[in-house]
């Protein structure tokens, strides 16, 4: 895979959504392409409505810097990078944002929100493996 497919996107949805459910929490879900331009989104019924902006956030922030979203706020903390969360259209530097890659580098990136740190970044991973994708 060298591009994300609308198709994969969807997937990741799914998958993110079916593991929220099993978890019992309602969030919010993005999918970017490799440009940070949305590509799939949804919002879970009861999902916090602040959450829908994170999710975007967090998917936009690992397109352009392509590492996971804690691992950036720890960047940002360690390297006193206070405020680069304002640049690229505002970022965000918490866990439940990972990079979407292929051979040929970022094809995309995948974000999460609405439960806890932890949770988001929990749900993300299972959804890429579940849809085959890293």
């Amino acid at each position: 895979m060298n591009t994300l497919s609308s198709q994969t996107a969807r997937q990741l949805i799914e998958a993110a959504e079916h593991k929220a459910q099993q978890m019992g929490i309602n969030v919010s879900i993005a999918v970017v392409d490799s440009g940070a331009h949305l590509l799939e989104f949804r919002r879970m019924d009861g999902a916090i409505l602040g959450s829908a902006d994170v999710a975007q956030r967090k998917a936009r922030t690992c397109a352009l810097f392509p590492m996971p979203t804690g691992d950036f706020g720890q960047l940002i903390r360690d390297a006193q990078l206070t405020g680069i969360e304002l640049s690229n259209g505002l970022l965000t530097g918490f866990p439940g944002g990972v990079p979407l890659k292929a051979a040929n580098g970022v094809i995309g990136g995948f974000g999460i929100s609405g439960g806890s740190a932890e949770q988001d970044l929990e749900i993300a991973t299972y959804a890429l493996d579940k849809a085959g994708v890293r």
